[in-house]
């Protein structure tokens, strides 16, 4: 049992599972079509996914160092509490609590909802409650033990790449090319200085596609091997994905020229409609399904770690950090986690809070870059992962997170202001935090 109170069952498989679970969402059934307004040729679009495959393995790299050397339950949380300060690590456990972790809960489950509804025949203004029931019943599975939520990630994971697997295998073996060459499919001679420009706002998309491979890092605290285990499996996690997404979106192709994709914002669903009728959407909403309850299982899985990690650094917050005697989860981190994630799907407009996600992501995913040069500096004696190539990997992380995060400060101003002041409420939040946990604590001294 780690140090937490929370007990160490996970290994290499679970941690492959977790970062297939979230990363690979709804994201690569929607986001392509975005890609292919930006670039209208296709060696620039698989060039879009090949850099989002190798910035986000950047990113992998350093946090591979990072969890070897903090093998804390937390990730991202510890990093840059042990870099920055308690102030630093609490702003980013409190703008992943309000925001970008139930948001992202939230908006997975209305797909997930809105999927099932459609299959099993329901009216439309059910969605919301088959949407937090699908959080409800994925929380309470979580809850009752780290083994349930676990075996159903994995089984979901395996399930997702199968299924993406065999779409990709079914077009290419099926899609008539109708006067296309196969050479001709992925290189049309169209790249040009205008593709170049737009290839950088074209990566936001493929990058959130690509969001969630740090995922397994907030769960560190809870791996047989830490230092051995996920630094390897988020590597390979990361591979594997983007090998995924190569051949995925090479499929798309293969079936669509770029003008033709632009505006499929199902291009799956179209694709598969058109090669086997009805028993094609039928396909495509079962894919969807998984994908979608796979990443509702695994962002609640290890979101509750953040608000926990929090806890236990924080006396007036300590009782989100009690484990269940019983189950051995956070189950009160869990509980509260889902109940947000409700309130934004009843609330109705939670969606006002994705327009900022990408505003706290790189702005913290920044920050960690940062964390690596100081903690490697600090902590020289720490025996851990250390990543090849560095000072240049964690220094290109941090500069590819900053430019994006000056991007999204400048392509959406009223959402990043929104973003700033609910960043600076954390402040004083904690403040009132900190003056409870004094006070308490000297009324039992």
């Amino acid at each position: 049992m780690g140090s937490s109170g929370l007990t160490r069952k996970l290994g290499y498989w679970d941690s492959v599972a977790i970062s297939i679970g979230i990363v690979i969402g709804v994201g690569i059934f929607r986001v392509p079509a975005d890609v292919a307004a930006y670039l209208k040729s296709p060696q620039m679009i698989l060039l879009a996914w090949v850099l989002g495959g190798i910035i986000s393995m950047l990113g992998v790299l350093c946090y591979s160092e990072l969890s070897s050397c903090f093998p804390h339950t937390g990730g991202t949380y510890v990093y840059l509490r042990e870099s920055y300060g308690k102030l630093v690590g609490f702003l980013f456990g409190w703008m992943e609590f309000t925001a970008l972790r139930a948001g992202s809960i939230a908006g997975v489950a209305y797909v997930f909802a809105a999927y099932l509804g459609n299959m099993l025949g329901f009216d439309t203004g059910l969605q919301k409650y088959l949407a937090i029931g699908a959080v409800w019943v994925f929380t309470a599975v979580n809850i009752l033990g780290l083994h349930y939520g676990t075996r159903i990630q994995n089984a979901l994971s395996a399930l997702k790449v199968l299924t993406l697997a065999g779409m990709t295998v079914l077009i290419f073996v099926s899609w008539p090319l109708e006067g296309r060459s196969f050479s001709g499919v992925f290189w049309d001679g169209s790249a040009g200085p205008v593709d170049w420009l737009k290839l950088a706002p074209a990566l936001i998309p493929v990058l959130w596609s690509y969001g969630g491979w740090n995922e397994s890092t907030f769960m560190a605290g809870e791996f047989t091997e830490t230092k051995r285990d996920l630094p390897r499996a988020l590597i390979g996690g990361i591979i594997l994905i983007t090998v995924l997404y190569l051949f995925m979106n090479a499929a798309y192709l293969y079936a669509l020229p770029p003008q033709a994709m632009i505006g499929h914002e199902v291009i799956a669903s179209d694709i598969f409609e058109k090669l086997l009728g009805r028993t094609g959407l039928l396909v495509i909403s079962i894919a969807v399904l998984i994908s979608a309850g796979g990443g509702i299982n695994s962002t609640i899985l290890t979101g509750a770690r953040i608000p926990f990690a929090v806890a236990l650094d924080h006396r007036g917050m300590g009782w989100i950090g009690k484990v269940h005697e019983r189950f051995q989860t956070p189950a009160r981190a869990y509980a509260l986690n889902a109940g947000w994630t409700t309130c934004l799907i009843l609330w109705g407009s939670f969606t006002d809070l994705l327009f900022f996600t990408g505003f706290a992501k790189w702005f913290f995913f920044t920050l960690a870059g940062t964390s690596v040069f100081v903690l490697r500096n600090r902590y020289r004696e720490i025996s851990a992962f250390r990543m090849a190539g560095y000072p240049w990997v964690p220094a290109g992380f941090t500069l590819v997170s900053a430019v994006l995060f000056a991007t999204t400060v400048f392509q959406a101003p009223k959402a990043s202001l929104f973003g700033w002041m609910l960043l600076l409420l954390g402040i004083p939040v904690f403040m009132a935090i900190r003056y409870f946990s004094r006070h308490s604590a000297g009324t039992k001294a």
